[in-house]
């Protein structure tokens, strides 16, 4: 290997980061804020989802931890995200996008365009919502929110994974898990002030 590729490859090596997700409680308990580092944390842009930019930002004092933490990879300015889940879990969401109500299996793309003429070969409409809602094989629900407004990746193409891929520095927010797909909207609608957008499928 040629010195000018090998000190490419150490570059690239420097650039690439993975590991678990840190986490703090935030909003009300069973809700958690999840970031790459603490630098990642720092450097996150302003939340546009919460109401409140400072309940995604500031800790609450909770004795509960996630039952789910995520896993990510950051490599060459994307940040790429990971949630396994148990078997049997279905998915639902992407925000709003024309197709099926369930989201397993699918790919999205929360990226703003004008829709005319959409059918259901077209999934992006006209607003970007990267949200999950996990339904999972006891009946409980967990909600995953990517906090970011540049162009994202939801994958749900692997069996009982969720993965987001956009620029970094974003963090995730889980809601849950609650005891059904509702009590997680509540959680969200504290948040957001207005899960309508999040949960609407276009036919």
């Amino acid at each position: 290997m040629s010195k000018m590729a090998n000190s490419e490859v150490k570059e690239a090596a420097s650039d690439s980061t993975a590991g678990k997700m840190i986490f703090e409680p935030i909003l009300e308990d069973g809700v958690f804020r999840f970031d790459c580092s603490a630098n990642d944390r720092d450097a996150a842009y302003p939340s546009l989802s919460f109401m409140n930019s400072n309940d995604r930002d500031v800790p609450i004092m909770s004795n509960k931890v996630p039952l789910y933490i995520p896993s990510f990879e950051c490599l060459l300015g994307q940040q790429l995200v990971k949630l396994e889940l148990p078997v049997g879990t279905s998915f639902y969401g992407t925000g709003e996008v024309s197709g099926q109500l369930e989201r397993t299996g699918k790919r999205v793309f929360t990226w703003n365009t004008d829709a005319w003429g959409y059918g259901p070969g077209t999934t992006s409409l006209y607003q970007s919502h990267p949200w999950v809602l996990a339904v999972l094989p006891n009946g409980e629900a967990l909600g995953i929110l990517a906090d970011t407004t540049r162009r994202c990746e939801i994958d749900l193409r692997i069996k009982c994974r969720i993965q987001f891929n956009a620029p970094a520095s974003f963090p995730v927010i889980t809601f849950g898990p609650f005891p059904s797909p509702s009590a997680v909207l509540i959680s969200l609608s504290h948040a957001i002030g207005n899960f309508q957008t999040y949960t609407t499928i276009a036919p």
